[in-house]
């Protein structure tokens, strides 16, 4: 194998491929990208997975001999970054990648390709076209709200439906949820619902530009391709059932407030500068003309702030919440005021835009803290 490549081209490839390189796991192969060189295409083909994912990047490249090889990704994306602005030269020998720019040069130890996972084939036949831009936009609303547990892969990823008129992307973790409405037609067979791992739908998150505005999916019964510019994303669907996540959103919440999502956002992580670091906690005292967002650090002190220029209807009311799930929601609503619907001090809070669009509807749940 033998190829050459500008580095600036080679990093705008590849720059978010080592995200999929797992740090530690019992495979060592996973560790490595498999560089595969087509020299009568002159594409240049590098994948990274961790079994769970997997992704391939194509790109041109001067390629005077092919063939493949399986590379450290840490040391391979260590040195191409720390190379000068110029014309990288690979070249395998023996079980050797040389690796040559100016006058700097490497030789790094190739794995045994044969060893690395086997990568599905990209199959375009009966692929589905979906709007990238909002894909991204229902990515970013839900994501926030998956859970970190991995003994509850149910709540690791995102649950994802998809009608001919409609697509759903849910995602919670007992706390928190997050639910974005897309309505728009889909060129689709039949209605799906999957549950996908948030790893490939941060990956495309990453990807998605606006001058690609379309991305192609493949939905199987045990994973799911997208297809994107260069790149094509193999993701495995998390089994089980997603739970009927509708039940735990209130009907009754008749306290509402109205404020501008930047100021409240801006209060809350001033507040939480003196949050306990177990609770997390921020409380919020509302009345008719005031409201008041405090914490209390146990033997360190408290911080205090009077909000002022909202509107609220209700009765008073004392609610207290983690300042990080509050924050990450603010951080998503897109209009320049959110609407908070809140029941009692133990009841959950709902969260909208208050300007409405047409083509998508996005709603937030947090469940509060308790106050003492």
């Amino acid at each position: 194998m033998k190829f050459s490549i500008e580095k600036v081209d080679l990093l705008a490839q590849i720059q978010f491929l080592y995200n999929i390189v797992p740090s530690k796991n019992t495979m060592p192969i996973l560790t490595n990208y498999l560089i595969e060189a087509d020299e009568q295409k002159n594409i240049l083909k590098f994948t990274a997975t961790d079994l769970e994912i997997t992704v391939v990047v194509e790109f041109e490249a001067n390629i005077s001999e092919g063939g493949k090889a399986a590379i450290s990704a840490k040391n391979l994306n260590e040195i191409i970054n720390s190379l000068p602005e110029s014309m990288v030269h690979f070249l395998i020998d023996e079980d050797n990648l040389k690796i040559h720019c100016e006058q700097s040069k490497f030789s790094l130890l190739c794995a045994e390709s044969s060893q690395f996972p086997l990568v599905p084939l990209k199959d375009l036949a009966n692929v589905i076209t979906l709007d990238a831009k909002m894909f991204k936009k229902m990515i970013d609303n839900t994501h926030f709200a998956v859970s970190s547990e991995i003994n509850r892969p149910i709540f690791s990823g995102i649950f994802w439906k998809m009608a001919a008129d409609s697509q759903l992307m849910v995602a919670t973790d007992g706390k928190k949820i997050a639910e974005f409405k897309l309505n728009k037609q889909i060129d689709l067979p039949q209605p799906v619902e999957q549950i996908i791992p948030t790893k490939g739908f941060l990956f495309l998150e990453k990807i998605i530009t606006d001058d690609l505005p379309e991305i192609s999916v493949l939905i199987e019964s045990n994973r799911v391709m997208f297809v994107y510019g260069n790149y094509t994303i193999f993701t495995h669907i998390i089994e089980g059932r997603f739970p009927d996540y509708t039940k735990a959103i209130p009907t009754n919440n008749n306290n509402v407030l109205v404020i501008d999502k930047k100021k409240l956002r801006e209060a809350v992580k001033r507040v939480s500068l003196l949050a306990s670091e177990e609770t997390f906690k921020v409380k919020l005292d509302i009345a008719d003309n005031s409201l008041t967002i405090n914490s209390v650090k146990r033997e360190e002190g408290e911080a205090n702030e009077k909000l002022e220029s909202f509107k609220y209807s209700g009765e008073p009311l004392t609610i207290a919440f983690n300042y990080r799930y509050l924050i990450a929601i603010l951080s998503v609503v897109e209009s320049d005021e959110i609407e908070i619907r809140m029941g009692k001090s133990n009841e959950p809070a709902l969260f909208f835009n208050t300007e409405t669009k047409e083509d998508f509807t996005a709603r937030f749940l947090l469940m509060p803290l308790r106050l003492v």
